[in-house]
């Protein structure tokens, strides 16, 4: 499909000369994906990660010459299954009104008229893509499903979905609502996720405190004495938090503070990072029309624990632009391996 449609634009009055005078509208994530996970590179096949317990107790008082024998530990694994994706985007200068101001005009037709490769008007939609892009990767990361399923299906994707853009391999909701299911320790029930409509399922207020409070109570003790821990939010918790520290002297652990511009929350001293996406794709994707698909989510946990496979980082935010004189085209082609992985379950608390 063509990357610009100007059907709905007026083209007689003064109009926008230059692609730099468009506003595009902004994606909502376009932060960096190693702000929240280890990427691993390299990775291209089916790939072993293994797992090595930790030991147990060891040395008892030595008896005679013999020393105590110890207890070993098990290994277990599991495997990167990384899929391939691919999007082509074109754009032909014919299929463009001729009264358009957006691109340059050309001294020639062939080939300066079709091609716009390398122009400064091109590289601000090549721009445009790249961060989309980068949107799209985010939304894979946590809301894939290889068994997705429409809510008319029984899923809990919204009708009309198409799903083809989500079950390409299983996220990491997928696989932590698997992994820390409703009756496990590190799983912290967020009880107005369950009510019947949009309403019933706005959270009262301080709700969130109590969450966290009890997210943090439940971890393993070597996650919460992890340096790079942190609390992944979805807005609305993050939203009763923040109401929640204007109305009460938590002290110096339980704030919100502003580095470099960027406000920050912290809870107990460990930072919880507003995932304003989650709530976007919740509300779009995940919504029958009556209720939304566990609109509340927080996740305890370490980038480490979260970590995205590729074969190369640069693929996931970069594009192959080339003009095609055949076809009188401008292309640009991305192609990547992904696929994400929750690794250990201890190391993770799911508030949902």
């Amino acid at each position: 499909m063509g990357v610009i449609n100007a059907d709905a634009l007026t083209l007689n009055a003064r109009e926008a000369e230059t692609v730099s005078e468009v506003i595009f509208e902004r994606v909502f994530n376009d932060s960096d994906l190693a702000e929240y996970h280890e990427i691993e590179t390299g990775i291209d096949v089916k790939t072993q990660i293994a797992f090595a317990e930790r030991l147990g107790l060891l040395g008892k008082v030595t008896q005679g010459c013999t020393p105590n024998e110890a207890g070993g530990f098990a290994l277990t694994e599991k495997f990167w299954t990384p899929v391939m994706e691919d999007f082509r985007l074109r754009h032909c200068q014919t299929d463009m009104p001729a009264l358009l101001k957006l691109f340059r005009k050309s001294q020639r037709v062939n080939p300066d008229f079709f091609d716009v490769v390398g122009t400064q008007e091109f590289g601000v939609i090549i721009s445009a893509v790249e961060t989309s892009m980068i949107e799209n990767i985010h939304r894979k990361v946590w809301f894939n499903d290889t068994n997705a399923q429409t809510t008319a299906n029984g899923g809990v994707f919204t009708t009309g979905t198409d799903l083809g853009y989500f079950n390409s391999f299983d996220g990491l909701f997928k696989q932590i609502f698997t992994e820390v299911p409703s009756n496990a320790t590190n799983r912290v029930a967020i009880t107005v996720n369950t009510a019947a409509n949009y309403a019933a399922q706005a959270l009262p207020a301080d709700t969130a405190l109590a969450i966290f409070e009890k997210m943090v109570t439940a971890a393993d003790e070597r996650l919460v004495s992890a340096d790079d821990a942190f609390i992944l939010a979805t807005r609305s918790l993050a939203d009763n938090y923040r109401a929640t520290l204007r109305n009460k002297n938590l002290g110096s652990g339980f704030l919100e503070v502003v580095e470099e511009g960027r406000p920050k929350l912290y809870f107990d001293g460990i930072e919880v990072k507003v995932r304003y996406d989650w709530d976007r794709y919740i509300k779009e994707y995940q919504n029958n029309g009556t209720k939304y698909n566990l609109p509340h989510r927080a996740v305890l946990t370490t980038k480490s624990n979260i970590p995205v496979g590729t074969l190369s980082e640069e693929d996931l935010s970069k594009l192959d632009v080339f003009y095609d004189k055949t076809l009188k085209t401008n292309i640009m082609d991305a192609a990547y391996t992904i696929d994400a992985k929750h690794l250990e379950s201890y190391m993770t608390v799911a508030a949902y």
